[in-house]
């Protein structure tokens, strides 16, 4: 059909090639142009979803900023408080206190991370902040503070435990005119971290609050975890509050 001077015949070799390459045009270039559309597309959907990721990251991220922009004032207010109480009682007890808020700063200031600490680091914090209302309260007050070793180099949502600890110390501590005691334990439960906070006061309420502190421990722990964490509130056997969280390495 194609060579002058030849004769065509239907079922011939050269035919038959013919046809086949005119099959694979036809039915071929429709597929393929379908294809990279399709890959196209997704790379499109790919990218949209991407860029709305990264918008979500960055939102997380300036909601947990502005969380800690609220426990830092927070936490100073209480601390300012206490120690304005004692510049005239007694003024090397308030002096101690300043110094030991000086620490508090300088363990806020050197750290590179706001999402996240070392539960050694978070520990640090509360034990600055125990010794600052033992120093308050004196006898009234004491404090044990115990995590398993093997808890001490994973990373717990940073400023998470101090108001919790607050609390305790506030409806723990402050409400009873005997000396009461504060536990707080850290300890590993297969991929879980669980961290318990006890104190001696009167029990909790049915639908226990806690105020500001424990709003803003919720609100950073929903943005890190979503429903992946749960904090319970108990009061039988023992009164405590216990945070439950993923191992972090």
């Amino acid at each position: 059909m194609l060579w002058p001077g030849h004769r065509y015949e239907l079922m011939s070799g050269g035919s038959i090639y013919i046809l086949n390459i005119l099959i694979v045009l036809v039915i071929g270039i429709p597929v393929y142009v379908s294809e990279e559309s399709k890959s196209e597309l997704n790379s499109r959907i790919s990218n949209q979803q991407f860029r709305v990721l990264q918008l979500e990251q960055q939102q997380t991220v300036f909601e947990l900023e502005l969380l800690r922009a609220k426990v830092n004032p927070h936490f100073l207010y209480n601390v300012h408080n206490t120690i304005a109480g004692l510049i005239s009682k007694d003024p090397p007890k308030a002096e101690e206190l300043v110094m030991l808020l000086s620490k508090f700063f300088r363990f806020t200031l050197n750290k590179g991370s706001v999402t996240f600490h070392t539960v050694q680091d978070e520990l640090e914090v509360v034990e600055t902040y125990l010794h600052m209302q033992h120093i308050r309260f004196e006898d009234r007050m004491k404090y044990i503070i115990d995590a398993d070793s093997q808890t001490l180099n994973l990373n717990i949502p940073s400023f998470v435990l101090q108001p919790l600890v607050e609390n305790a110390v506030k409806h723990g501590i402050e409400t009873c005119t005997e000396s009461g005691l504060i536990v707080v334990r850290v300890v590993l439960d297969g991929d879980k971290m669980v961290i318990s906070i006890r104190d001696s006061g009167p029990s909790f309420s049915d639908k226990p609050s806690g105020g500001l502190g424990i709003q803003m421990v919720m609100n950073k722990l929903k943005l890190l975890y979503a429903d992946g964490f749960k904090i319970e509130f108990h009061n039988n056997p023992e009164k405590y509050v216990c945070l439950t969280i993923p191992a972090g390495n």
